[in-house]
């Protein structure tokens, strides 16, 4: 075939994911990698980054807000001998993003994970495993 025919992916995954939470909840993700085994020696981290979420009522953004805020999610890992651990999504995650979302009009971050084994330079390898856009819907409890 054509070298540019691509017919098949060598890396596959999921794709990308919602999350979808509610103004001012605090919620936990549970991530089991299976294509490990044990995470002593790997680094995880993740992050949200705040959407552009001016370009319409509830629209999803489709770039970040210019200087707009990044989130380091806080990672729980209580066995590293294990493929498991759990991302927080804390409370506070909007706190200091330029919007907050209304009814029927919710806000958006793009959240993403990368996991990262010992290795150095051209011996380590880098996953990034969950990409997406994190949901933020309306709470009444959460009006001033």
């Amino acid at each position: 075939s054509k070298i540019t025919s691509t017919s098949k992916d060598l890396i596959t995954d999921d794709g990308s994911v919602l999350v979808s939470v509610i103004h001012g909840e605090q919620t936990r993700l549970d991530i089991v990698l299976s294509w490990l085994t044990n995470l002593t020696g790997y680094s995880i981290s993740a992050k949200v980054v705040e959407g552009n979420n001016t370009q319409g009522a509830g629209a999803k953004p489709t770039d970040p807000q210019p200087g707009g805020a990044i989130v380091l999610l806080p990672i729980i890992d209580t066995t590293p001998s294990d493929n498991q651990f759990e991302i927080v999504i804390p409370q506070t995650i909007i706190d200091t993003w330029s919007t907050t979302p209304e009814p029927d009009q919710p806000i958006y971050g793009f959240i993403g994970l990368q996991v990262a084994d010992g290795g150095t330079g051209d011996n380590q390898q880098i996953w990034k495993p969950l990409r997406g856009l994190l949901e933020v819907r309306y709470s009444p409890t959460e009006a001033s």
